[in-house]
């Protein structure tokens, strides 16, 4: 799902022309990059760490709290963010002093796609846009192709601790699904359900992806080796990753799916390059 909001009062460019873009998400800031409008981009968030050059660009505030000054300060022709009610106060800031806006929906793949596709034409690369996703698309196919016939694994994904988070829906419990997993964490409603240690237990998963692991000081040392009774513990498959990319929606999800295929069936690619993404493992 995609929305755009054009306002008038602002300094204004059509799409194609040239254009001053604030970036208000990590995700939106490498789909920039990643179709070719890096060179028009004047201003990406705080958290905005991805590709390097990004580094060396004026901070506009988190994605929650966007400092309008800032914003403001850049003279934007067009911002970019993402369609949520998170922010809802600053984006109708915003709208009222006449931005142009483009808001797009990153929490499934297909609203990944339909976000690449509309920052590409709004930018004047739509061709690239293009590209970029059937690049992405090939490579999820042979993903796809190196795990027919792969046994399915109950998976755990876990975002945080205190309280346990996991992934319950949104576009990597798609990848999960792709990667020929049972995602425990689905079937709540949510897309990060907060899951009892009971359930868990109950549930026996074969494989836990934690992200924490290794990241988060607040995690205490040997956290699952208590549960022995987890097949996951009891075997050894609790495995880190890489938070960056893999809670990154955008270009880089066909190297999400396989850093999670390799987490989950790593026999399968024993043998070729690793994608990365493998951290500790308990």
């Amino acid at each position: 799902m995609l929305t755009l909001i054009l306002c008038l009062g602002a300094a204004r460019a059509e799409p194609g022309s040239a254009q001053r873009i604030v970036s208000l998400a990590p995700s939106t800031t490498e789909t920039l990059f990643a179709v070719g409008a890096g060179p028009q981009v004047v201003g990406v968030s705080q958290y905005c760490d991805y590709p390097p050059q990004v580094l060396r660009l004026p901070k506009v505030g988190s994605f929650l709290t966007p400092n309008l000054e800032a914003i403001v300060g850049l003279r934007p022709t067009l911002i970019v963010g993402l369609d949520t009610s998170a922010n809802d106060r600053e984006i109708r800031a915003l709208q009222r002093m006449g931005y142009r806006m483009l808001l797009v929906n990153d929490d499934s793949l297909e609203g990944i796609e339909d976000g690449i596709r509309n920052i590409g034409v709004q930018t004047g690369h739509g061709a690239q846009a293009r590209r970029l996703i059937e690049s992405m698309r090939t490579k999820m196919a042979a993903v796809r192709e190196r795990l027919k016939g792969a046994p399915k694994r109950k998976v755990l994904m876990v975002v945080g601790h205190d309280p346990l988070v996991a992934v319950g829906g949104g576009y990597l419990n798609q990848l999960l699904q792709m990667a020929d997993c049972v995602n425990i964490g689905a079937g709540f409603g949510s897309q990060w359900p907060r899951l009892s240690m009971e359930y868990i237990i109950a549930a026996a998963p074969d494989v836990i992806l934690d992200g924490q692991m290794g990241t988060d000081p607040a995690t205490p040392s040997g956290f699952w080796s208590r549960y022995r009774t987890i097949p996951a513990v009891r075997n050894h498959r609790v495995l880190g990753y890489d938070q960056n990319p893999v809670l990154r929606p955008g270009p880089r999800v066909a190297q999400t799916l396989r850093i999670l295929a390799e987490l989950t069936h790593p026999a399968l690619f024993a043998g070729t390059a690793p994608r990365g993404g493998a951290g500790a493992r308990l």
